[in-house]
């Protein structure tokens, strides 16, 4: 549970700056009286980065931050974090040289901005370029096994898998992350040539709704691995870098064209060839054999695609009870409950809840919630019933001073959505 209290700057604080070449928003100079934010550094992959800038000699300086997705503005940094072992202090002392610096984790771009003795730093934006673990892999016959897991472990990231070739870069295989704590994608393909041949995944080079990398302020990054495909007959591919590289197109050459059926002229009807039996034959006709008709296999009835409001949030427990612990248990404290308003069952397979952060949570298999009956998904770890399912998750999710649960269809049609903006009680019923 990341707490989020209210935005404090408000329209006072203008989003002001130049992009650089590696898409950060670079601050302005502050005026005399106020503190300044040096340009963030471009982090590769979840991790830390040390913000920093100038202020007054000895003055306090607060963190004001927000992850990209959630908006351009910005909310005092919340110390609660700092209890957490992937979290840091959100405030910092200037030192004699009016240096300050703060250390924060980048799971996400983010935008930022400090504030001292009641003035502001201008807002800046802190991408981050996606990072990954890739491996390919060849263990049958003209067949490469291709996987890429992404960092940050964010669901819904656009990869694409490509082989070198003499004309360039060509996909041959494309998708997107998975849901889950390890975000990840898989392909295995096949009619590769065997020998040495060079493999890459590009990640987040497209937009997609909802997770798109431009939401997250993720900036694209690809991986390469040059491997033996096995199988025969082959040829070592060229190594990326020793020819001049076209820009490719999805497909990087031409197709053959397609061969007439008959390839050459035909030859005269020759006279009729006496038959063998030289009694008058009742011709044969051709066979004619009535087909056996296909059995006809009946279409599924297609399942109504539910109303809006078919399903519904009831209560969300954003706030877990007690003091927040990195525990199972204070983690399962945080929970979502969905509710049938229909009168028919629903089949829930593929449907997915998702937070602001694209934190997201999907019911996978057969999973039937009948008429005027509630599920309730707990964040942490358990074993899933009829009733309580669990999202597996290590760490809180959903955040205190605001956030947003979305949930959609395995066909990301839109069915109910709950929101809040303030702290409060520690749960609603949307």
């Amino acid at each position: 549970m990341h707490s989020r209290p209210k935005s404090i700057l408000g329209a006072s604080v203008a989003l002001v700056g130049i992009f650089t070449a590696t898409g950060v928003l670079v601050a302005s100079p502050a005026s005399a009286a106020g503190p300044t934010f040096d340009t963030p550094e471009l982090r590769v992959g979840w991790g830390n980065i040390t913000l920093t800038g100038t202020a007054t000699a000895g003055a306090t300086v607060q963190l004001h931050e927000r992850a990209y997705m959630w908006g351009r503005d910005v909310t005092r940094a919340s110390d609660l974090e700092a209890a957490t072992p992937w979290e840091y202090p959100t405030s910092a002392t200037a030192n004699s040289s009016g240096r300050w610096s703060i250390t924060r984790t980048m799971d996400s771009g983010f935008v930022f901005a400090v504030e001292s003795g009641g003035a502001y730093s201008p807002i800046v934006q802190a991408p981050l370029r996606v990072g990954a673990e890739f491996s390919a892999t060849s263990s049958s016959a003209n067949s490469v096994s291709l996987t890429v897991r992404a960092s940050p472990d964010q669901p819904g990231i656009p990869v694409s898998f490509q082989r070198y070739t003499s004309s360039g870069w060509s996909q041959v295989a494309a998708g997107i992350t998975s849901d889950g704590t390890v975000a990840s994608f898989s392909a295995t393909v096949t009619g590769q040539t065997a020998g040495q041949h060079t493999y890459r995944a590009v990640l987040a080079e497209t937009a997609k709704p909802d997770y798109a990398s431009s939401d997250n302020l993720l900036l694209s990054n690809s991986f390469s691995s040059r491997i033996t495909v096995a199988g025969s007959g082959g040829s070592d591919g060229p190594t990326p870098g020793s020819s001049p590289t076209p820009t490719p197109s999805r497909t990087t050459t031409s197709p053959s064209p397609t061969p007439s059926r008959t390839t050459t002229s035909p030859s005269p009807t020759p006279s009729p060839t006496p038959s063998r039996t030289t009694s008058s034959p009742t011709p044969t006709p051709p066979k004619t054999t009535s087909p056996t008709p296909k059995p006809t296999t009946p279409k599924p009835t297609a399942t109504p695609v539910p109303a809006v409001g078919a399903i519904q949030f009831t209560r969300i427990q954003y706030n877990a009870p007690g003091a927040d612990k990195k525990t199972n248990k204070s983690i399962n404290g945080e929970y979502f409950k969905l509710t049938n308003k229909t009168k028919k069952t629903v089949n829930l397979n593929g449907w997915t809840v998702r937070d602001r952060a694209g934190n997201t949570y999907k019911f996978s298999g057969t999973y039937n919630l009948a008429a005027g009956k509630s599920v309730t998904v707990h964040t942490g770890k358990g074993t899933n019933s009829s009733t309580k399912r669990y999202w597996g998750k290590a760490k809180h999710i959903w955040n205190n001073g605001g956030d947003a649960a979305t949930l959609r269809t395995n066909a990301n049609k839109t069915i109910d959505s709950c929101k809040w903006t303030k702290a409060g009680k520690g749960y609603t019923t949307c």
